[in-house]
């Protein structure tokens, strides 16, 4: 699991990872993947799933604004993989940008934000990613904090899908026989990311400790 382009929205891009592991439920058998399961019916419930697109507002950009965003992206990864703490903050301008910069996504997610409120809207077709769907990923995401939000122990109730809280016990839903938490937690290690914060309309990513 991981983000659609590096610097791309990281929790936005978790929550957009469950909805497609949903989608995927209806090929896939359910035995050691009860999060397929879970996530279809869930998606299914709050309209996720559509066969046709909503729209999505289109952000233009230019290929020096996006270069710009990642250098930015890159200089917190050089940071962070280092002995000292890091500190980025994103515009939403930086995020529409590193969408922009990735084929698969661009001009199918959109991201805007006022105060501590990031709203991200999506309509993704799945055969982005499986092939013969004819389904889109139709998402209107808000994360909301109050402060540093660890991805060890994250609030869920800070995130709605399509106007619909995320299931209390989504973390222990299984893909592969491991929760995800498992995958949130590696995700988590991998990208050496210790809080986040939406904070003045920007993203705002902590490492706080060194290796």
């Amino acid at each position: 699991m991981g983000c659609f382009g590096k610097g791309c929205l990281i929790v936005s891009c978790f929550i957009l990872f469950l909805l497609i592991a949903g989608a995927v439920g209806v090929f896939i058998g359910m035995k050691h993947y009860s999060a397929l399961g879970h996530g279809l019916l869930w998606g299914r419930k709050i309209h996720v799933l559509a066969a046709e697109p909503s729209p999505v507002p289109q952000f233009e950009t230019a290929g020096e604004s996006i270069d710009a965003a990642k250098r930015k992206w890159k200089d917190f990864e050089n940071a962070s993989h280092g002995s000292q703490p890091a500190h980025v903050e994103l515009t939403t301008d930086d995020l529409n940008n590193l969408i922009a910069a990735n084929r698969h996504v661009r001009g199918k997610i959109f991201v805007s934000a006022e105060g501590n409120r990031v709203h991200v809207q999506t309509s993704v077709p799945l055969d982005e990613f499986f092939g013969q769907s004819h389904y889109f990923l139709n998402g209107d995401i808000v994360l909301e904090t109050d402060g540093p939000q660890s991805l060890d122990h994250p609030k869920l109730n800070v995130v709605t899908v399509n106007n619909q809280p995320l299931p209390a016990d989504i973390l222990d839903w299984k893909y592969e026989g491991r929760p995800l938490r498992e995958y949130l937690a590696r995700f988590k290690a991998a990208n050496n990311i210790d809080a986040i914060e939406i904070r003045d309309g920007k993203l705002i990513i902590d490492r706080l400790r060194g290796d």
